[in-house]
């Protein structure tokens, strides 16, 4: 269904649902849109953001896996790590983060959540964190390659042990569609429709990137060889 909608809005541009005809921006933003739509409907499907990103992502993402992969430049200087391995550290990375926000928030509404400090986390993921040197109070860094695929393996257990406890169809339940409006509407980023190239992403300026906000997806989305690619997340 999405890759008919993303063909429909390609090779026919001009069709729109009213008789006013959007400026050149609101059409490529309709476009955007549809795309970080579809690359939701994949993500909630298979449950896997490496299956979702390698679908939409430009066609060089190296400065997106740099960006937030829980690194900063000094330690990919320092570790010289291949450009497989950072990214996979970045889909570990960010297969952790949606799984963990989608199981949370499959649990209750945000706007009505209790004061209560019981650990949402399932417990075979709070037995792997208390274990990862990766999970303390100082948040050790990996020191050296076989580090990093120790991390990257962390990372992998928890996602899996998220992956089993999030309930059938939660995606698609009215909490949380609910949690999704509510974080729209209390997200601490800029909500700027469009921008002018993105350094984070190495996305020259003068060239266009749509801002599309889902609640805890949040897209960097541009034009690349006539399709829409995903150039980067934002992770409030």
């Amino acid at each position: 269904m999405c890759s008919i909608l993303i063909f429909l809005l390609i090779t026919n541009p001009c069709v729109t649902l009213t008789q006013k005809i959007p400026s050149e921006d609101a059409q490529q933003k309709i476009r955007a849109a549809q795309v970080a739509d579809c690359f939701i409907d994949v993500f909630r499907k298979t449950l896997d953001f490496g299956v979702a990103w390698k679908t939409f992502r430009l066609s060089d993402p190296s400065c997106t896996h740099r960006a937030n992969g829980m690194l900063g430049q000094k330690d990919y200087e320092r570790l010289k790590l291949s450009g497989r391995t950072v990214e996979r550290l970045y889909v570990a990375v960010m297969n952790y983060y949606y799984l963990m926000a989608v199981y949370e928030l499959s649990l209750e509404r945000l706007d009505s959540q209790s004061d209560s400090e019981k650990s949402k986390t399932p417990g075979r993921a709070e037995l792997i964190q208390k274990r990862s040197k990766f999970f303390q109070n100082d948040d050790r860094e990996p020191q050296n390659v076989k580090e990093v695929e120790e991390l990257i393996g962390t990372l992998e257990q928890l996602a899996a042990e998220y992956r089993k406890h999030i309930p059938k169809g939660a995606m698609k339940s009215s909490a949380w569609r609910a949690n999704q409006k509510y974080l729209i509407t209390r997200s601490g980023m800029d909500h700027e429709d469009m921008l002018n190239g993105d350094e984070t992403f190495c996305v020259p300026q003068r060239t266009r990137v749509y801002v599309i906000d889902r609640g805890i997806f949040y897209f960097y989305i541009v034009e690349e060889r006539g399709k829409m690619k995903v150039a980067g997340l934002g992770i409030d």
